[in-house]
Formats: structure tokens, sequence, C-alpha cells
């Protein structure tokens, strides 16, 4: 897996890194069909966008870069596992469309 440096303090997993938005807008249907993840804030920047959400109670991000692709990222470094986690299941799921 490789990691994109998000911040400071955290780091992400990149899902994607050729991933296209309509790849990231999958990401999320998937998110919500499957894994019953309500997205609780958004952020569109010209060159990126950031959809955070719970996961069993942690603070995630998944974000689309044009440069990096779809990542997933913890918004707390604590949570790095349940991102690994949520990423082996995404990973074993075929995507919505």
């Amino acid at each position: 897996m490789k990691s994109v440096y998000v911040g400071a303090t955290t780091s992400g997993t990149i899902l994607d890194e050729n991933a296209s938005l309509n790849q990231f807008y999958a990401f999320t249907v998937t998110l919500s069909n499957n894994k019953h993840v309500r997205f609780v804030a958004k952020n569109d920047e010209a060159d990126s966008i950031d959809w955070h959400f719970k996961y069993r109670g942690r603070q995630l991000t998944l974000q689309y870069n044009m440069y990096n692709g779809v990542s997933l990222f913890p918004q707390n470094v604590k949570d790095q596992r349940a991102v690994q986690e949520l990423l082996a299941q995404l990973r074993g799921r075929p995507m919505v469309h």
C-alpha cells in the first residue's frame, strides 16, 4: 500500500492512484450503501475534495486529489488501524457505479 503525506500528524493510504473523480464518487456510494457511513462534512478545493465521516466511532476522511487519486486517512493518527481495516474491506468489494 502506498502512503501519502496529509498533514503534520496524519498520513493516509492511497486506495487508487489513478482514480478519476467518478471513481471517488463510486467509493462514496460503496461506503454509504455497504458500510452505512454518513458523510458529515465536505470540503471542495480546486485540486482536491475531502469527505469526512465516522467509521466505528473513528473520524476518517476520503479524499480525491487530482495528483494522488483517492486516499483514505484518519483525522487522528491513533485511528490508522481503522483506516487499514476499512481499506481491506473496500479493496475486496466490487465498486458500485
